[in-house]
């Protein structure tokens, strides 16, 4: 399964390289992703008893003919193919794939609540300045979390929970009452 997303990301990469639209693909793939990334969105279309005709007249719905041929031939491709639980993750590759090749890195930021402007910002400087690339932000909130923020950046998570910190104070407390009970 890997390689086929490997696969798909590339080949939109190469189109949107040929094309000369990297940036715009890049933008137009963070904008499926956000559409199709939504629960009720993802239940419909990887449900296998929805037709592939229904999930076909979603994407028509969503984006009309606002898309280029490949991305329509690409999204249509994946549900026939029955590998519509795909969709987010190829589109997730592709931004990755473009977002090199521009000098940029996406980073999610999930907090326990809303941040504002310069949140956000002061989080984009402190990324930037440690990865050397542009840094684009997309800002979520997790209404589970007790407090703090995550980044996940490039496959990998910077964890600033409060709930991340309490396990650290656990862990700490536990090896401090362990080295007592050895002295």
């Amino acid at each position: 399964m890997a390689k086929l997303m490997d696969r798909s990301a590339e080949t939109l990469l190469e189109i949107s390289k040929a094309n000369g639209t990297l940036a715009a693909d890049l933008d137009q793939a963070v904008k499926i992703r956000e559409a199709l990334d939504r629960p009720d969105v993802q239940a419909f279309i990887k449900d296998g008893r929805v037709p592939a005709q229904a999930k076909h007249q979603l994407i028509t719905r969503v984006f009309g003919e606002k898309l280029p041929w490949y991305w329509q031939s690409f999204l249509y491709q994946m549900i026939r193919d029955n590998l519509a639980s795909q969709i987010v993750p190829v589109l997730t590759d592709f931004i990755g794939h473009v977002n090199r090749c521009l000098g940029r890195i996406e980073a999610r930021v999930v907090s326990a609540a809303p941040l504002n402007d310069a949140q956000i910002e002061r989080i984009r400087s402190v990324l930037a300045r440690k990865t050397n690339l542009q840094v684009d932000i997309y800002a979520s909130v997790d209404p589970d979390l007790i407090g703090g923020f995550y980044v996940l950046m490039d496959g990998q998570i910077f964890d600033g929970t409060v709930r991340n910190e309490l396990e650290r104070m656990k862990e700490s407390l536990k090896r401090g009452i362990g080295n007592d009970r050895e002295a």
